[in-house]
């Protein structure tokens, strides 16, 4: 009896070290791992210098000769607007909002907006819109039916915004690929194939040139380039109120630069690019606009105001065979 228990009493003592060292082999496994976890670094916040735009949106139709530019980036950067024939300047509030007015000329205008933050980073975005004092807005408006429920309400807002954005005038500009009865089809600039809808007794026809003039539907030809006019539907098909035959639409080579100025003489200003120490030579034109930036007013200005040490902003168009200065804004004044 007494060996029995003695054997008994051995069989539990191995089984006791044997779920001992089970369970430390298992705590030994797991304590590397939640280590590994607590040790992964967390992901850094992208801080990409951008400009965000509100309005305008994209290739919008418009019948006044002036746009309101707003959107947002880093707070209290510079940021200019270049259109197609003047160039302003802003600094973005503490929030980083911005709005500029602009002013159109007919047709199709080119925004670009640059902004410079205080390191000479810069951001750029483009937007297109056309002017056309000449479009008929449409006089529809979304229904503003209510309901009790919040459900029926979030569907109403839902259906108010596509009705607002189908009551939106909008334009399709590209090449003529095709055409057939009452659709003509375009390519556009970033090769997008757009359809429009044209009707004989609603879409009116223009060839631009030094002299505007009407034209027939059936003088639209294959490889034209075409500026279309109207409303898009639920299937992307612009229903074209007004078209203008034009030449190609190409981008502008208007750039806007951050410089500090090393030299000044009667006819030019030599600065220097913070930001990668490049050296260029400016010279201003009759046609040039000087100014300075000071407490968000601009007032007019001569070269001889400009000094050594000075921190500018200028607008350049290299689009002819003769590269141009458009603007000067001295933004910074020498603190020597």
């Amino acid at each position: 009896m007494r060996k029995e228990l003695i054997w008994a009493a051995g069989i539990g003592i191995t089984f006791g070290l044997i779920i001992a060292f089970g369970v430390w082999r298992i705590n030994s496994s797991i304590k590397p791992k939640e280590k590994s976890v607590t040790q992964t670094p967390r992901p850094q916040v992208n801080s990409e210098f951008k400009i965000t735009l509100d309005k305008p949106e994209q290739n919008d139709v418009l019948t006044q000769d002036s746009v309101t530019v707003s959107g947002i980036t880093k707070p209290l950067t510079w940021v200019t607007f270049s259109g197609e024939s003047s160039d302003y300047i802003i600094q973005s509030g503490t929030d980083g909002v911005f709005v500029q007015d602009v002013k159109l000329i007919p047709g199709v205008n080119q925004i670009k907006i640059t902004a410079f933050d205080p390191e000479g980073n810069r951001s750029v975005e483009k937007v297109v819109v056309v002017y056309s004092s000449s479009f008929q807005v449409s006089s529809s408006s979304p229904t503003t039916a209510k309901d009790s429920s919040e459900s029926s309400d979030i569907r109403l807002k839902v259906q108010e915004k596509v009705r607002e954005a189908l009551n939106k005038p909008k334009a399709y500009l590209g090449t003529v690929t095709d055409i057939a009865d009452s659709t003509i089809q375009i390519k556009t600039s970033e090769s997008q194939i757009k359809q429009i809808s044209t009707d004989a007794a609603i879409t009116t026809v223009v060839k631009t040139g030094t002299i505007n003039k009407a034209v027939k539907l059936t003088d639209i030809a294959i490889g034209d380039f075409i500026v279309a006019m109207g409303y898009v539907n639920g299937n992307s098909v612009l229903s074209a109120q007004r078209i203008l035959i034009s030449s190609p639409v190409t981008e502008p080579k208007v750039e806007a630069v951050l410089a500090k100025v090393t030299t000044v003489s009667k006819k030019a200003i030599t600065a220097e690019d913070p930001k990668d120490g490049q050296t260029a030579t400016i010279t201003p034109s009759t046609k040039t606009s000087i100014e300075t930036y000071d407490l968000g007013k601009l007032k007019s200005i001569k070269i001889a105001g400009i000094v050594q040490g000075d921190l500018i902003i200028y607008i350049t168009d290299s689009g002819s065979d003769t590269p141009i200065t458009r603007s000067i804004f001295v933004v910074q004044k020498s603190q020597n």
